[in-house]
């Protein structure tokens, strides 16, 4: 994410939900300057939303339906608040969504879309909003789902993001809303420096990037009739420890303790955080032959304590190693494939044309062999 001040780069970050009050018991420091940044409309990383209105969890018709006789249909809601309801014409690949989020179809804003294949069936560029007493907050999402029934996945591609200048740098601060209206530990954040966007979700309660402190307020306001989101920074001075990284091959390392989200950005060497307990949470790898397909961080084990006066030490992404565990149970053998990092983390690793595989040998003869799933 970014190079701060401090040799080969440190970023932490706090973030806050909604509740000064809590904040400010997690983070005990003295408070200073406030800054605030608005943070206007833009496109920003996507945010997936789960649905599975299949089965036990269909829904029945709604008042008014478009006629559908014979039709293959389904339903399902869209979580904005109020919900917003849509029924799907299957066989002729046609959402109808109400956007003014009635349950009756015969009335008020009724809008349709046409579906396309891309792996999946999907109905791109929906327009939704949610209500917020007299504040109507606008996002476009993209729903993908099955060739039949109601599930899948929204995606929120709109967001809000705005600049700010720390030391000298510009900096931009984002956030996409999982369509609630409020922001909060259900929503992603992003900062972006002079390195490379790094998301964070979920979003924690503190910010600490560039050698600053900060504890975050976000929330919806109305400017000249654009929503916008107000972000107020209060600069914070909480104790300090020193970690010393090797992260070989990684571009970002993300560590989150009950406080605070810590963000390193090109990580090693001996680095500066926020005194605290951390558990790694993702560690982001380069690989400049298959930058589409690097292997994916999935979890790890370890946790670490940051002191002040003292060094704490982490160890984490290349070389990695290709593991298998193999069990028995009678005459059915078990094989478990997992790659693993220096620090002992595992990663997933989606390379299409290069599955992992094992062969099975008896002597010199070679009686089993196959691929394992992606994970």
């Amino acid at each position: 994410m970014v190079r701060t001040s401090i040799p080969k780069l440190t970023m932490a970050l706090f973030l806050l939900g909604v509740g000064g009050t809590q904040s400010a018991r997690s983070a005990p420091a003295e408070a200073s300057a406030i800054r605030t940044i608005v943070l206007r409309p833009t496109p920003g990383p996507s945010l997936r939303i789960d649905f599975d209105y299949n089965f036990r969890n269909a829904l029945p018709p709604f008042e008014h339906e478009p006629a559908l006789d014979a039709k293959k249909t389904a339903r399902g809601v869209i979580p904005t608040v109020p919900p917003t309801p849509l029924v799907r014409n299957i066989t002729d690949k046609v959402l109808y969504l109400k956007a003014d989020h009635g349950r009756d179809f015969s009335e008020g804003s009724l809008v349709t879309y046409k579906s396309r294949y891309n792996g999946h069936v999907l109905f791109e560029g929906l327009t939704v909003c949610t209500e917020q007493e007299s504040l109507v907050i606008p996002y476009t999402i993209n729903l993908y789902t099955y060739e039949t029934g109601c599930a899948g996945w929204f995606e929120v591609e709109s967001g809000w993001a705005g600049e700010f200048d720390l030391d000298g740098q510009t900096w931009t601060l984002g956030v996409v809303d999982n369509l609630d209206g409020r922001i909060d530990g259900h929503d992603l954040l992003y900062v972006r420096g002079p390195s490379k966007l790094m998301p964070v979700f979920p979003a924690a309660d503190t910010l600490f990037f560039g050698g600053h402190t900060f504890r975050l307020n976000l929330a919806f306001e109305s400017i000249d009739s654009a929503v916008i989101v107000k972000a107020a920074l209060t600069e914070l001075h909480p104790e300090m420890g020193e970690l010393s990284v090797k992260a070989d091959g990684s571009r970002h390392l993300r560590l989150r303790s009950d406080r605070l989200t810590a963000l390193l950005d090109d990580p090693a060497g001996t680095v500066a955080l926020p005194a605290g307990s951390y558990r790694v949470e993702d560690c982001l790898l380069c690989d400049e032959q298959i930058r589409w397909a690097a292997p994916k961080f999935v979890e790890c084990g370890r946790s670490l304590s940051v002191q002040p006066g003292t060094t704490a030490s982490l160890q984490l992404g290349k070389p990695l190693t290709s593991m298998v565990e193999v069990s028995r149970d009678r005459n059915l053998l078990r094989l478990g494939y997992q790659l693993v990092g220096a620090g002992g983390e595992r990663y997933s690793y989606y390379n299409w044309r290069n599955y992992p595989s094992f062969k099975i040998y008896q002597g010199p003869l070679r009686i089993a062999s196959g691929t394992f799933p992606f994970g």
